[in-house]
């Protein structure tokens, strides 16, 4: 005979803004009037749920239970919506009524929406719904069969089903059989992608690449129109290293919010327009929808011709670009959301765009310049790792990308990414042992003290000096040791040398002022 219970607890989780909150579901049942409440400030979608579980349970043939049925979701205080509370609350009330037995001292988790006649489906949020799920899983965790890409990210442990039916199976004799889902990892596009070779006969622009992503340091590229702005964005992005798992779970976390559910995991790259409104950089949290920010989590925000963007828009990347995180209010309560990108920012040097062209082509006055300079703040300025200049490229440099010079340029390409690969392991090493976390590098490190990046007295009051005669700011400063960090792990060195920072000074003076 099945245990009756009084109160019968069920797991699951719930999307708050762009932020997975655990609840316990609690249902009971007691004598009277047969009615069905649901409580724990929930929103309509929760509360039409009732009409969703009475069906599915009579058509799987079950009956609902005689009483007064009163389903609580914790925590109380917080506002909920979404219909992926229906499977955990109909696999209650079969539990309370004595349907099913109820695995005493099990942790039951449960998630997805039921259909009328009792289908199960996924809904949206479940990558992040189960990374929560997986810092501490429960004994038993169900959930939609259409959820089997949010597990893979999540790495947790679960059984699918199809329907109500399946589910009831698990407690009455088919047994608990977790499995464990892989994600789907596109590591391959390297020999598709835009090689660095294509900017021969730029070497600054070449090396100021290979440092950005060595170190995930944001690099502001300033030329004229043609002179491979945009296709250096895209050999950055081609440049980076596959994601992790640990990556994977993040990005896919984002992109499932936004409606992708499936298909390979690569890299991000996020390319903004100059119509890109605030919100748009960091979503709209009442709709759980996320930013271009959040999206760019791990991987590459391209922002073209950055100009002519809206002030405003240019100002909401400053608070990102130096925490490397997206605050979000909502409800008075403020989250912060990752947002740790390699931010490429491209534009003219002046309006007509032939500023550093030789044969005094440009055609814009010394006013009109700076009235079009000026639209990027000081304070965004400063906030920016690297600075570089691009011009048109010699005839004789475009006929050697194809011509007798092929083996050199492959070794161009092969040398950049054993320098990026090496100078991300030296990193590995040093953020792990720093921080116990591996995902830190020196363009997003909070942190540039001697003990941690290895530098002499000798050359912090050389980069000091260097700084000052630059007139770069204390933050400039700080950003100068750790682009000069990354110069050292690309060439494996253990400590930062003088050269090192005269490198990186470099591409630190202001080419807004050349």
């Amino acid at each position: 005979m099945t245990v009756r219970h009084k109160v019968v607890k069920i797991e699951s989780c719930f999307v708050d803004g762009v932020l997975a909150q655990r609840s316990t579901i609690e249902i009971s049942l007691s004598p009277g009037i047969p009615t069905f409440d649901i409580v724990g400030l929930c929103d309509s979608s929760i509360r039409e749920s009732r009409g969703r579980i009475t069906s599915a349970v009579r058509s799987m043939g079950f009956l609902m239970p005689k009483g007064h049925i009163t389903v609580n979701i914790t925590p109380a205080y917080m506002h909920k919506s979404g219909s992926g509370f229906d499977l955990p609350i109909a696999l209650g009330i079969l539990f309370i009524s004595g349907v099913l037995a109820y695995p005493a001292g099990m942790r039951v988790y449960a998630q997805g929406e039921l259909s009328l006649s009792g289908d199960v489906r996924g809904t949206p949020g479940a990558v992040l719904r189960l990374m929560e799920e997986a810092r501490d899983p429960a004994d038993i965790v169900i959930i939609p069969e259409d959820e089997k890409f949010a597990a893979a990210c999540s790495g947790v442990g679960c059984m699918c089903v199809k329907d109500l039916s399946e589910t009831c199976a698990i407690f009455e004799g088919v047994g608990y059989n977790a499995e464990m889902f892989r994600i789907n990892m596109d590591v391959g596009g390297a020999e598709d992608a835009i090689r660095l070779s294509e900017l021969y006969g730029q070497p600054k622009a070449m090396e100021a690449v290979v440092t950005a992503c060595a170190g995930m340091h944001s690099i502001l590229l300033m030329g004229s129109p043609g002179a491979g702005k945009t296709m250096a964005a895209q050999i950055i992005e081609g440049l980076l290293p596959p994601l992790d798992d640990y990556e994977a779970r993040q990005v896919m976390a984002m992109a499932e919010l936004s409606g992708d559910r499936g298909g390979p995991v690569r890299r991000p790259f996020r390319r903004l327009y100059s119509n890109c409104t605030a919100s748009k950089l960091t979503g709209k949290v009442n709709s759980v929808v996320p930013g271009e920010l959040a999206l760019a989590n791990n991987g590459v925000i391209f922002a073209d011709e950055i100009n002519e963007f809206p002030i405003r828009t240019i100002e909401e990347l400053k608070v990102p670009l130096e925490e490397h995180t997206v605050r979000v209010v909502k409800d008075g309560k403020v989250n912060k959301i990752p947002a740790s990108f390699l931010f490429v920012a491209a534009c003219n040097p002046c309006k007509c765009g032939m500023m550093f062209e030789e044969g005094n082509k440009c055609r814009c006055t010394p006013t009109m310049r700076k009235a079009y300079l000026n639209r990027l703040s000081g304070a965004f300025l400063d906030r920016i790792d690297l600075f570089t200049e691009m011009r048109s490229v010699k005839a004789e440099d475009l006929q050697a990308m194809t011509d007798s010079r092929s083996k050199e340029l492959k070794a161009i390409d092969e040398d950049a990414r054993a320098r990026i690969d090496r100078a991300w392991k030296m990193q590995e090493r040093r953020y792990f042992w720093s921080y116990g976390c591996n995902k830190v590098f020196n363009g997003t490190s909070p942190r540039a003290d001697k003990r941690l990046f290895k530098y002499s007295d000798k050359v912090s009051e050389f980069a000091a000096t260097a700084a000052k005669s630059a007139g770069l700011s204390g933050r400039g400063f700080i950003k100068l040791i750790k682009v000069a960090r990354t110069i050292a792990d690309m060439e494996g060195s253990e400590e930062i040398d003088i050269r090192h920072v005269r490198q990186a000074l470099i591409y630190k003076v202001n080419i807004y002022e050349t």
